[in-house]
């Protein structure tokens, strides 16, 4: 009898088991502002609590989950969220560049870039001339990304584009360089500064 007892407590056991394990895996744990969050905010964390989801849950795919949250720290919150609010995955966006600056693209041909050699992270200038005087418009700024010559991320083949950040007043100098004509774009990496101009 003893060990039909022992028999019985080690299925139950494991059906136990089983049924735990299947409600772990039929839920997904996702993001809720844990108090409200103002749009333009740092997202971090402890901004949100994790609720359990019914995996099967039609709008699964457009919430915030758990392993989404923690590759998203530090991403910008793109729209007020109230306390208690499920946090939605569009809702936290990449910043388009670090410490609050901004993206701009430089479309340039190679031989006006460093012949092609500039690359993310890298440090550049921007020359522009005018009524045949040179002067920088931009000096000792980062590079976020640079075209894919093969033509794969910046549109035709042949395309080259360097994007920078900038704060809004180098934005503005910029535009006002490209559309007076060409510049010259020069990799400035480990240069020392150049005088009288600024650059984050």
């Amino acid at each position: 009898m003893s060990h039909i007892l022992i028999g019985l407590a080690a299925i139950l056991a494991f059906v136990l088991n089983l049924v735990v394990l299947q409600d772990q895996s039929s839920t997904v744990l996702v993001a809720v502002a844990d108090g409200p969050i103002a749009q333009g905010t740092v997202f971090n964390l402890e901004d949100a609590r994790f609720v359990p989801v019914a995996a099967d849950f039609a709008g699964i795919d457009s919430l915030l989950t758990q392993s989404e949250a923690s590759s998203s720290e530090g991403w910008i919150v793109d729209r007020p969220i109230s306390e208690g609010s499920v946090i939605d995955a569009a809702a936290v966006v990449e910043p388009g560049a670090p410490s609050g600056l901004r993206s701009m693209s430089i479309p340039v041909n190679l031989e006006h870039a460093a012949g092609g050699a500039v690359r993310s992270g890298d440090r550049v200038d921007v020359i522009a001339v005018s009524d045949g005087r040179a002067s920088y418009v931009i000096s000792d700024v980062g590079v976020i990304a640079v075209a894919d010559l093969n033509g794969d991320a910046f549109g035709a083949i042949g395309d080259y584009y360097v994007v920078v950040a900038v704060d809004a007043e180098q934005a503005l100098a910029l535009a006002e360089a490209m559309a007076s004509g060409a510049v010259e774009l020069v990799r400035s990496t480990g240069a020392p500064p150049v005088g009288n101009s600024n650059g984050p």
